[in-house]
């Protein structure tokens, strides 16, 4: 919970201030002001440059990556006002966080690093000293539970919405037609000479005879086939429309449960086929799906929650971006 919200605490790797230096304007001591508490440039560069790292994007990169660059700085930016607007109002309900959930949660910060020392380091290039992060990991964790809170309204969900969600969602819950077939494989060879399709064919006449004289196919296919299923007797399982090659998706749904197929090709090389099963499509009963579907709605429900009041507390508060967002053009 803590390590998700503290974006800007987790490991940085470069020098803040010979990475974005021209960042600073002519306001060096803080990037904003978000509902008049300042927030220092440290902390900003800090964010910026992990939440960079998070996209992938080498912390010292140049030249071409500059766009992408921009984007990011912007990104991080709206993100840590976010973060603030949220720290502010968990701080407005006065939640109590007790001095042993800082100690576990400086604790779990802290454990990736090699010595105190480092991590003392660390913290102090993002502008924090230990009394003034445990301070702020004070309030990370009242938004945490501030959050939850909010969370805590959606938890409920009745028979009413669940069943307006099935009926909703019944091409979702239907369960596609399946088939389970056993199939013989004999394999293209590499570098082959162009008459060795009709070879693999012939080889595959008489084994094609036995199974429809009655012999199994398990063990024709365990004798014959040259597909990695050999040792399953051949068994692919089941599967939808859409997952094997054209040409054995087509036979195989073409088949009646117990039938062999005539001689296919394939990329592969050549097949022949025994539908096992088939499984016809059909809708999940409620019942079968409804804890599913009651966690599911629960979680849409939280989220939605969530992200309103993360947008109400956004539009309500007061910014100024003190930092330039785009790297000035030279003349």
């Amino acid at each position: 919970m803590i390590l998700s919200l503290l974006r800007n605490t987790v490991l940085l790797a470069v020098s803040i201030s010979s990475t974005v230096s021209w960042a600073t304007g002519n306001n060096p001591g803080n990037a904003l002001r978000v509902n008049g508490v300042d927030i220092s440039n440290q902390r900003y560069i800090g964010f910026y440059l992990e939440y960079q790292r998070s996209k992938n994007v080498a912390v010292g990169a140049r030249g071409d990556q500059l766009p992408l660059l921009t984007k990011l700085r912007k990104e991080a930016m709206e993100l840590l006002i976010e973060q603030e607007v949220l720290l502010q109002a968990a701080e407005a309900e006065d939640i109590e966080v007790l001095p042993g959930e800082v100690d576990a949660a400086f604790t779990e910060v802290s454990a990736p690093f090699n010595s105190p020392v480092a991590f003392r380091h660390r913290i102090e290039s993002e502008g924090f000293t230990e009394d003034s992060y445990r301070i702020h990991l004070r309030r990370m964790i009242a938004a945490a539970k501030y959050l939850d809170g909010i969370r805590a309204e959606a938890m409920n969900v009745s028979d009413e919405e669940l069943e307006a969600y099935y009926r909703d969602n019944e091409v979702r819950l239907t369960l596609p037609e399946q088939v389970r077939v056993r199939h013989i494989l004999l394999s293209w060879k590499p570098l082959g000479k162009p008459d060795d399709r009709a070879a693999l064919h012939e080889q595959m006449v008489p084994i094609l005879k036995k199974a429809r004289d009655g012999e199994d196919f398990a063990e024709l296919a365990r004798q014959y086939s040259e597909d990695s299923t050999r040792m399953d007797g051949g068994d692919v399982g089941l599967f939808n429309r859409g997952m094997m090659v054209p040409a054995f998706e087509a036979m195989a749904f073409s088949l009646q449960p117990g039938e062999i197929s005539d001689i296919i090709e394939t990329p592969f090389g050549v097949h022949i086929l025994r539908l096992e099963e088939r499984r016809e499509s059909r809708l999940l009963p409620l019942d079968e799906v409804r804890e599913q579907l009651r966690d599911h709605i629960r979680k849409e429900k939280m989220d939605t929650v969530v992200d309103a009041k993360k947008v109400s507390l956004r539009e309500q508060a007061e910014v100024q971006v003190l930092i330039p967002m785009e790297r000035p053009k030279k003349n």
